[in-house]
């Protein structure tokens, strides 16, 4: 997340959307206050940051409805709001590579044990805390709660329109902790594209994603 009271924009960053550029880019423009959030969930923030298997609230991946729910409703009716989502079979392919990747990860022992990404895919849609991309910037009774909603796939004409939309000079944007790995389509059979199809049905719907 990235909250700009300078700027008055709020973004929402849903986890391997390109989240850490955009956030690398607008860093200068962050301004958050302590007196923004409650001070418990403040505490959450800094214990978060620090060692995450401490706390299920990270700043970085704050949803927009628990946004909603903690600052001032003036600020967060009238920040432009703003987050960008990603074809899910490809986002599930990019984490997996992420998460092997990078062995300050969690759960990098875990998917490092898996012998591929079958078995990745079969074990992430059963965690408990198993989410779509939708559940970032939707509300509980299915609300739209962003103004913009870009797309990974077209990244930088979005972020263009965006940053004149918040008064930003517009930026190339870098390349920042990008998995390595091969095109996603080569990772899917029958079975596991049509699993990623009935899982995240939501999104691809919502966002207008096929395969």
């Amino acid at each position: 997340m990235i909250l700009s009271h300078s700027k008055k924009f709020i973004f929402i960053h849903i986890y391997k959307v390109a989240g850490t550029s955009i956030r690398n880019t607008l860093a200068s423009y962050h301004d958050l206050k302590f007196s923004d959030f409650p001070l418990v969930d403040n505490l959450r923030f800094m214990i978060g940051k620090r060692v995450k298997s401490f706390s299920d609230w990270s700043i970085e991946h704050v949803k927009a409805k628990e946004i909603q729910e903690k600052i001032n409703p003036e600020i967060f009716n009238s920040y432009y709001k703003f987050a960008f989502v990603r074809n899910p079979w490809d986002w599930q392919v990019s984490l997996y590579h992420f998460m092997l990747q990078m062995k300050s990860h969690r759960q990098h022992n875990i998917v490092k044990k898996m012998k591929d990404f079958d078995e990745y895919l079969n074990w992430r849609i059963r965690q408990p805390n198993f989410e779509l991309q939708r559940d970032f910037i939707y509300s509980d009774d299915d609300k739209l709660l962003v103004d913009f909603v870009g797309k990974f796939e077209s990244l930088q004409k979005d972020f263009d329109k965006i940053c004149l939309n918040i008064g930003v000079k517009p930026e190339i944007l870098p390349v920042k902790q990008q998995s390595e790995h091969a095109y996603y389509k080569e990772y899917y059979n029958d079975r596991s594209k049509d699993l990623v199809y009935k899982t995240f049905k939501a999104d691809i719907d919502r966002f207008g994603y096929e395969f």
